[in-house]
Protein backbone atom coordinates (compact mmCIF):
# COMPACT_ATOMS: atom_id res chain seq x y z
CA UNK A 1 0.00 0.00 0.00
CA UNK A 2 1.25 3.45 -0.90
CA UNK A 3 2.67 5.48 1.84
CA UNK A 4 1.88 8.27 0.43
CA UNK A 5 -1.79 9.60 0.32
CA UNK A 6 -3.55 9.33 -3.18
CA UNK A 7 -5.70 11.80 -5.11
CA UNK A 8 -7.38 10.67 -8.44
CA UNK A 9 -8.21 13.42 -10.72
CA UNK A 10 -10.67 13.31 -13.86
CA UNK A 11 -10.28 15.35 -16.63
CA UNK A 12 -6.05 16.10 -15.51
CA UNK A 13 -4.54 16.48 -19.11
CA UNK A 14 -4.74 20.31 -19.01
CA UNK A 15 -6.49 23.66 -17.37
CA UNK A 16 -8.15 23.23 -13.89
CA UNK A 17 -7.42 19.47 -14.02
CA UNK A 18 -3.40 19.44 -14.49
CA UNK A 19 -3.29 22.28 -11.94
CA UNK A 20 -4.88 20.46 -9.89
CA UNK A 21 -2.51 17.77 -10.37
CA UNK A 22 0.52 19.44 -9.34
CA UNK A 23 -1.33 21.24 -6.54
CA UNK A 24 -1.79 17.71 -5.10
CA UNK A 25 1.40 16.49 -6.50
CA UNK A 26 3.37 19.75 -4.48
CA UNK A 27 1.64 18.51 -1.05
CA UNK A 28 2.90 15.05 -1.58
CA UNK A 29 0.15 13.38 -2.60
CA UNK A 30 0.34 10.40 -4.76
CA UNK A 31 -1.48 11.69 -8.28
CA UNK A 32 -3.39 9.70 -10.41
CA UNK A 33 -4.08 11.68 -13.17
CA UNK A 34 -6.31 10.90 -16.08
CA UNK A 35 -7.83 11.99 -19.36
CA UNK A 36 -9.93 10.81 -22.05
CA UNK A 37 -7.17 11.60 -24.20
CA UNK A 38 -3.88 10.38 -22.33
CA UNK A 39 -1.70 11.98 -24.94
CA UNK A 40 -2.58 14.81 -22.97
CA UNK A 41 -0.60 13.29 -19.77
CA UNK A 42 2.37 12.49 -21.86
CA UNK A 43 5.02 15.27 -20.31
CA UNK A 44 3.66 14.25 -16.51
CA UNK A 45 7.22 12.91 -15.13
CA UNK A 46 7.14 9.47 -13.25
CA UNK A 47 6.10 10.50 -10.47
CA UNK A 48 2.55 11.07 -11.16
CA UNK A 49 0.53 7.54 -12.52
CA UNK A 50 -1.26 8.32 -15.26
CA UNK A 51 -4.24 6.43 -17.12
CA UNK A 52 -6.81 6.69 -19.67
CA UNK A 53 -10.21 7.86 -18.54
CA UNK A 54 -13.67 8.32 -20.05
CA UNK A 55 -15.96 8.94 -17.41
CA UNK A 56 -19.30 7.89 -19.06
CA UNK A 57 -17.35 3.92 -19.89
CA UNK A 58 -17.98 1.85 -17.04
CA UNK A 59 -14.95 -0.46 -17.94
CA UNK A 60 -12.82 2.16 -18.44
CA UNK A 61 -13.31 3.55 -15.01
CA UNK A 62 -13.26 0.07 -13.21
CA UNK A 63 -9.91 -0.28 -15.15
CA UNK A 64 -8.38 2.53 -13.31
CA UNK A 65 -9.96 1.89 -10.14
CA UNK A 66 -8.34 -1.99 -10.60
CA UNK A 67 -5.48 -0.27 -11.19
CA UNK A 68 -5.26 1.95 -8.12
CA UNK A 69 -6.39 -0.97 -6.08
CA UNK A 70 -3.00 -2.85 -7.31
CA UNK A 71 -0.65 -1.06 -7.01
CA UNK A 72 -1.20 2.00 -4.57
CA UNK A 73 -3.86 -0.02 -2.58
CA UNK A 74 -5.80 3.53 -1.32
CA UNK A 75 -7.79 6.44 -2.48
CA UNK A 76 -8.19 9.15 -0.43
CA UNK A 77 -9.38 12.29 -2.37
CA UNK A 78 -10.96 11.72 -5.68
CA UNK A 79 -11.54 14.75 -7.48
CA UNK A 80 -14.45 15.08 -10.18
CA UNK A 81 -12.97 17.58 -12.98
CA UNK A 82 -13.76 16.26 -16.63
CA UNK A 83 -16.39 18.22 -18.48
CA UNK A 84 -17.16 19.33 -21.75
CA UNK A 85 -18.68 23.39 -22.84
CA UNK A 86 -20.22 23.97 -25.88
CA UNK A 87 -22.71 26.47 -27.00
CA UNK A 88 -25.31 25.69 -29.18
CA UNK A 89 -28.77 25.85 -29.69
CA UNK A 90 -30.51 23.20 -27.33
CA UNK A 91 -33.90 22.70 -28.90
CA UNK A 92 -32.05 21.85 -32.50
CA UNK A 93 -29.50 20.27 -31.93
CA UNK A 94 -29.34 16.01 -32.10
CA UNK A 95 -30.76 15.09 -28.21
CA UNK A 96 -28.20 12.83 -28.03
CA UNK A 97 -25.09 15.09 -28.13
CA UNK A 98 -27.12 17.05 -25.41
CA UNK A 99 -27.30 13.82 -23.42
CA UNK A 100 -23.94 13.07 -23.83
CA UNK A 101 -22.84 16.82 -21.69
CA UNK A 102 -24.99 15.45 -18.96
CA UNK A 103 -23.17 12.27 -19.01
CA UNK A 104 -19.89 13.32 -19.26
CA UNK A 105 -20.25 16.52 -16.64
CA UNK A 106 -22.79 14.99 -14.17
CA UNK A 107 -23.62 11.10 -14.51
CA UNK A 108 -19.81 10.97 -15.01
CA UNK A 109 -18.59 11.80 -11.46
CA UNK A 110 -21.38 9.66 -10.22
CA UNK A 111 -19.75 6.81 -11.79
CA UNK A 112 -16.52 7.53 -10.97
CA UNK A 113 -17.76 7.84 -6.97
CA UNK A 114 -19.52 4.58 -7.57
CA UNK A 115 -16.61 2.50 -8.99
CA UNK A 116 -14.48 3.94 -6.10
CA UNK A 117 -16.47 3.57 -3.24
CA UNK A 118 -14.94 0.79 -1.70
CA UNK A 119 -11.69 2.72 -1.45
CA UNK A 120 -13.52 5.90 -0.64
CA UNK A 121 -14.80 4.23 2.39
CA UNK A 122 -11.89 2.46 3.80
CA UNK A 123 -9.71 5.43 3.95
CA UNK A 124 -12.68 7.42 5.02
CA UNK A 125 -11.89 10.09 2.34
CA UNK A 126 -13.18 12.66 0.21
CA UNK A 127 -14.62 13.84 -2.81
CA UNK A 128 -14.31 17.03 -4.52
CA UNK A 129 -16.82 18.08 -7.40
CA UNK A 130 -16.00 20.96 -9.47
CA UNK A 131 -18.89 22.35 -10.42
CA UNK A 132 -19.45 26.27 -11.09
CA UNK A 133 -21.44 29.60 -10.42
CA UNK A 134 -23.07 29.53 -13.44
CA UNK A 135 -25.27 26.42 -12.26
CA UNK A 136 -27.15 29.74 -10.54
CA UNK A 137 -28.66 31.02 -13.69
CA UNK A 138 -29.77 28.83 -17.18
CA UNK A 139 -29.41 30.97 -20.05
CA UNK A 140 -30.00 29.93 -23.92
CA UNK A 141 -27.59 28.31 -25.75
CA UNK A 142 -25.73 26.82 -22.46
CA UNK A 143 -27.11 24.19 -21.52
CA UNK A 144 -23.72 23.46 -19.27
CA UNK A 145 -25.70 25.56 -17.11
CA UNK A 146 -28.04 22.77 -16.43
CA UNK A 147 -25.53 19.96 -16.17
CA UNK A 148 -23.62 21.60 -13.26
CA UNK A 149 -26.74 22.27 -12.16
CA UNK A 150 -27.59 18.50 -12.39
CA UNK A 151 -23.92 17.87 -10.57
CA UNK A 152 -25.29 20.17 -7.44
CA UNK A 153 -27.91 18.33 -6.89
CA UNK A 154 -26.25 14.39 -6.99
CA UNK A 155 -23.24 16.01 -4.79
CA UNK A 156 -26.14 17.11 -1.64
CA UNK A 157 -27.76 13.93 -2.47
CA UNK A 158 -24.36 11.88 -1.92
CA UNK A 159 -22.96 14.15 0.83
CA UNK A 160 -25.83 13.28 3.05
CA UNK A 161 -25.65 9.59 2.01
CA UNK A 162 -21.79 9.64 1.80
CA UNK A 163 -21.45 10.93 5.35
CA UNK A 164 -22.66 8.15 6.74
CA UNK A 165 -20.10 5.99 5.82
CA UNK A 166 -17.74 8.72 7.07
CA UNK A 167 -17.06 9.98 3.31
CA UNK A 168 -16.84 14.00 2.68
CA UNK A 169 -18.61 15.23 -0.21
CA UNK A 170 -17.69 19.08 -1.83
CA UNK A 171 -18.47 21.19 -4.38
CA UNK A 172 -16.23 23.65 -5.89
CA UNK A 173 -18.11 26.42 -7.84
CA UNK A 174 -15.38 28.48 -9.58
CA UNK A 175 -16.59 32.04 -11.68
CA UNK A 176 -14.32 32.49 -14.89
CA UNK A 177 -11.22 30.64 -15.05
CA UNK A 178 -8.21 31.68 -17.55
CA UNK A 179 -8.40 28.98 -19.51
CA UNK A 180 -8.27 28.21 -23.49
CA UNK A 181 -11.74 27.90 -23.54
CA UNK A 182 -12.02 31.17 -21.85
CA UNK A 183 -9.82 32.69 -24.38
CA UNK A 184 -11.66 31.11 -27.43
CA UNK A 185 -15.26 32.84 -26.46
CA UNK A 186 -15.03 35.52 -29.70
CA UNK A 187 -14.58 32.62 -32.01
CA UNK A 188 -17.67 30.53 -30.79
CA UNK A 189 -19.77 29.21 -34.14
CA UNK A 190 -23.31 28.00 -34.16
CA UNK A 191 -23.15 24.09 -35.08
CA UNK A 192 -26.83 24.85 -36.44
CA UNK A 193 -26.07 27.39 -38.78
CA UNK A 194 -29.23 27.40 -40.84
CA UNK A 195 -31.72 26.12 -38.29
CA UNK A 196 -34.72 28.99 -36.63
CA UNK A 197 -32.40 30.34 -34.23
CA UNK A 198 -29.55 31.02 -36.17
CA UNK A 199 -30.30 35.33 -35.63
CA UNK A 200 -30.83 35.16 -31.75
CA UNK A 201 -27.60 32.88 -31.39
CA UNK A 202 -25.62 35.27 -33.14
CA UNK A 203 -27.09 37.74 -30.87
CA UNK A 204 -25.95 35.40 -27.93
CA UNK A 205 -22.64 35.78 -28.82
CA UNK A 206 -22.40 38.95 -29.14
CA UNK A 207 -23.44 39.71 -26.09
CA UNK A 208 -20.95 36.83 -24.74
CA UNK A 209 -18.00 39.29 -26.14
CA UNK A 210 -19.66 42.31 -24.83
CA UNK A 211 -20.03 41.07 -21.43
CA UNK A 212 -16.44 38.62 -20.94
CA UNK A 213 -15.81 38.85 -17.12
CA UNK A 214 -13.14 41.25 -16.17
CA UNK A 215 -12.16 39.20 -12.74
CA UNK A 216 -10.71 36.07 -14.29
CA UNK A 217 -9.24 33.24 -11.75
CA UNK A 218 -5.96 31.04 -13.03
CA UNK A 219 -6.34 27.23 -12.70
CA UNK A 220 -3.58 27.59 -10.10
CA UNK A 221 -5.99 29.90 -7.81
CA UNK A 222 -8.86 27.79 -9.09
CA UNK A 223 -6.51 24.46 -7.89
CA UNK A 224 -5.61 25.80 -4.51
CA UNK A 225 -9.42 25.69 -3.45
CA UNK A 226 -10.14 22.42 -4.56
CA UNK A 227 -7.10 21.50 -2.34
CA UNK A 228 -8.32 23.10 0.56
CA UNK A 229 -12.16 21.32 0.03
CA UNK A 230 -9.84 18.71 -0.04
CA UNK A 231 -8.29 19.08 3.56
CA UNK A 232 -10.22 21.22 4.98
CA UNK A 233 -11.19 19.92 8.75
CA UNK A 234 -14.27 21.78 8.60
CA UNK A 235 -15.37 20.00 6.08
CA UNK A 236 -18.07 22.34 4.25
CA UNK A 237 -20.17 21.74 1.70
CA UNK A 238 -19.13 24.36 -0.64
CA UNK A 239 -16.43 26.51 -1.79
CA UNK A 240 -16.47 29.66 -3.98
CA UNK A 241 -14.23 31.33 -5.87
CA UNK A 242 -14.75 34.71 -7.93
CA UNK A 243 -18.66 34.46 -8.17
CA UNK A 244 -20.35 37.11 -9.34
CA UNK A 245 -22.88 38.81 -7.09
CA UNK A 246 -24.67 40.31 -9.92
CA UNK A 247 -25.59 36.46 -11.27
CA UNK A 248 -26.20 35.50 -7.60
CA UNK A 249 -28.71 38.77 -7.18
CA UNK A 250 -30.61 37.68 -10.70
CA UNK A 251 -30.88 33.85 -9.58
CA UNK A 252 -33.48 35.47 -6.57
CA UNK A 253 -35.34 37.81 -9.43
CA UNK A 254 -38.63 36.33 -10.82
CA UNK A 255 -38.46 34.08 -13.68
CA UNK A 256 -40.72 36.46 -15.88
CA UNK A 257 -38.12 39.40 -14.86
CA UNK A 258 -35.30 36.97 -15.47
CA UNK A 259 -36.66 36.00 -18.77
CA UNK A 260 -37.44 39.27 -20.23
CA UNK A 261 -33.81 40.68 -19.36
CA UNK A 262 -32.16 38.08 -21.77
CA UNK A 263 -34.37 38.29 -24.49
CA UNK A 264 -33.17 41.47 -24.36
CA UNK A 265 -29.27 40.67 -23.81
CA UNK A 266 -29.52 38.36 -27.18
CA UNK A 267 -31.16 40.72 -29.94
Amino acid sequence: MSEQPVVLVTGAGRGLGRAVSERFAADGYRVVATDRDPGLLADLDGSYVTAPLDVTDAASIDGVVRRITAELGRLDVLVNNAGVIAYFPTVEMDPDAVIEHFEVNAFGALRVVHACLDLLVASRGRVVNVTSESYRLRTPFQIYQTTKLTLEGISDVLRRELVLLGVHVATVRPGAIATELFHAMDRIENPVPDGRLAGPFAGFVRSLEKRKPTKVSTPQEVAEVVHRAATDPRRRPHYEINNMAALKVAAALPPRLVDTALRRMIR
